[in-house]
């Protein structure tokens, strides 16, 4: 086996799910090209991060948010974080810092152009993030996940890679509907969509036709309190329903999903579209920038999706959505089809190939 450089590549994401496996997917890729890597991220990003992968937890906050004492102490926090990652730097001399956004990867990037680290950023989602913005202004480039990605600074050069996913979603096979057969509908939502979809779903299922809610087989994510107020109201409308608050085997199924309905998250719209198949998306209405609609809109503009803005959204207009999904094959066919044209495919593999451009080095791969 070949040895690995003993520089690392540093990888830091905030503490979200929509940062850290992004840049959990870029780690494995750059693991199999025979490099050595180190995670960086907050307390909330460490449990989203397997134990297999080395990873140095720091101080983070939003100095943007809450009273002035409270943006004050987040402001101490970034400044620990950074002396916390500049100490694990000069210790390891890393040959590139990967920012995948989030104040966890404010301190690293900043950390690297103090100590002349070349640095690049990834942006996931449609609508460059504000913090995201500047601090792509101190890397030697900037990836992006979407072709038609707003708010770009004009430097460093953008370059559209796709956003990073894992392999099971990529390896799930065409869709292909059977005329008649039962309509697998998965519903994700993660807390805040499941709040709202607890009530909203089984509504507007309920405003269907009776012989067409006779074909329809539900997977839900629900809060726990939620949980038997909606497995109850399934059960009243005839409908075999599975709710969970948690679902470790995503990618399976929506290999069996016919329609997904989800929020926008960005790896989520990335997710939906590799394994190609027609879903409803309905933003988070208080993201910032508005920018789950714009990542809605990617799957939109090809024909992948539809759109349901939660203003205004009543259980018969999002029945009225859901109809012809069910009904007619040829239509959710042609939308899965028209989604999966969205995904870049392998965006890991290339991140982790344009990281060794940067560097100018390229790791031994392991010998056959």
């Amino acid at each position: 086996m070949a040895a690995r450089p003993s520089a690392p590549i540093f990888l830091a994401a905030g503490g979200t799910g929509g940062h850290v496996f992004p840049a959990i997917a870029v780690a494995d890729a750059l693991l199999l090209r025979g490099h050595s890597i180190q995670m960086v991220t907050d307390k909330r990003g460490r449990k989203l991060i397997p134990n297999r992968l080395p990873c140095l937890t720091i101080s983070a906050a939003s100095p943007f948010s809450g009273s002035q004492l409270s943006r004050a102490l987040a402001l101490v926090k970034l400044g620990f974080g950074a002396l916390q990652v500049g100490l694990k730097m000069l210790i390891s001399r890393p040959s590139l810092v990967i920012g995948f956004g989030g104040y966890p990867s404010a301190s690293p990037l900043l950390m690297a152009q103090l100590l002349r680290i070349p640095a690049i950023l990834h942006e996931q989602n449609a609508i460059m993030g504000r913090t995201n913005q500047v601090l792509a202004q101190r890397c030697k480039s900037l990836l992006i996940s979407w072709a038609d990605t707003a708010g770009l600074p004009a430097s460093p050069p953008a370059h559209h890679l796709g956003l990073p996913i894992r392999e099971a979603f990529a390896s799930i096979e065409r869709y292909h509907a059977k005329a008649g057969a039962q309509v697998n509908l998965l519903i994700l939502g993660g807390s805040l969509g499941a709040q709202v979809f607890a009530s909203l779903l089984p509504d507007a299922i309920a405003a269907l036709p009776e012989q067409v809610r006779a074909r329809l087989s539900v997977t839900q994510q629900a809060c726990t309190d939620q949980h038997d107020a909606v497995a109850s109201r399934y059960r009243a409308l005839g409908i075999d329903a599975e709710i969970a608050r948690f679902f470790d085997d995503v990618p399976a199924r929506m290999a069996r999903a016919d329609i997904i309905i989800s929020r926008s998250g960005a790896s989520s719209v990335a997710e939906i579209a590799a394994a190609g198949r027609a879903s409803i998306l309905i933003p988070f209405p208080s993201a910032l920038d508005d920018h789950q609609r714009a990542n809605a809109d990617v799957l939109l503009r090809c024909g992948g999706a539809d759109i349901a803005s939660e203003a205004g959204l009543s259980p018969q207009k999002l029945a009225d959505i859901l109809l012809p999904l069910i009904t007619d094959e040829a239509h959710r066919i042609a939308t899965a089809d028209a989604a999966r044209t969205a995904s870049l495919g392998n965006a890991a593999a290339a991140i982790a190939l344009h990281a060794e451009q940067i560097t100018g080095k390229t790791a031994p791969l392991e010998a056959a």
